[in-house]
């Protein structure tokens, strides 16, 4: 077999992607690492992207299971329609490091979400992932969520999300996914789950950030 045994459903239970991209000049960053509880087994996931425009983003991203190491080639675009509707698009090349940089998997992703009430603090959240893969296994999976944002002003704020995913090809039982993020200055902190009612629960556990870059830096003290 190609890939790990958790491949399948890696991307399940990772947090909702957004549509909106890093922003021109800024470096975003993301891992996490993923484990069911009772099983022995690790899954972690690492990007880094840059902001070409406001809309444009590319990178580089590294994921990893039991013996294996995949890493990716990114790009990534976005656009903010208005406060209610923005649309992204995401394609990732991977290629395996176990095996003389091999051609693995590909996945792309479209990213929608936009307001339900006027203040944007009640949203919804649409990820649609297309998994090619070298073997032919391919997968396209959907997760629609629903979240809230709880802001405490200088505090940060707490944003709790529920939601369903399920495969386009319908072979499998919907599923619930769940979880949270606090956002504080530049960073934000996850908690996710899946396969609650299961015997072994999924369990995400992540931090993100975006900032400027050193130059745009120095331009704003200037």
């Amino acid at each position: 077999m190609l890939f790990c045994a958790g491949f399948l459903t890696a991307l399940h239970a990772q947090v909702p992607y957004f549509a909106g991209t890093a922003g021109d000049g800024n470096l975003y960053g993301y891992t996490s690492v993923k484990f069911r509880l009772g099983i022995n087994q690790l899954e972690s996931y690492t990007t880094f992207q840059y902001g070409i425009t406001d809309y444009f983003a590319t990178g580089t991203d590294l994921y990893t299971c039991n013996n294996h190491v995949y890493w990716g080639f990114l790009v990534r675009g976005g656009y903010k329609v208005n406060k209610w509707f923005g649309v992204g698009l995401q394609a990732t090349p991977s290629f395996d490091l176990t095996d003389n940089f091999k051609f693995s998997y590909a996945t792309i992703g479209l990213y929608m979400n936009g307001a339900l009430i006027p203040n944007g603090n009640f949203f919804w959240c649409s990820n649609t992932w297309a998994s090619i893969e070298r073997d032919g296994s391919n997968s396209f999976n959907q997760w629609w969520y629903l979240g809230y944002c709880f802001d405490f002003g200088k505090h940060g704020s707490l944003t709790p999300m529920v939601g369903c995913i399920h495969s386009w090809k319908f072979d499998a039982k919907p599923d619930m996914a769940a979880g949270f993020y606090y956002s504080y200055g530049a960073w934000n902190f996850y908690a996710w789950g899946n396969d609650f009612f299961k015997s072994n629960p999924r369990v995400v556990i992540g931090i993100d950030f975006c900032i400027p870059t050193k130059k745009q830096k120095k331009d704003e003290d200037a």
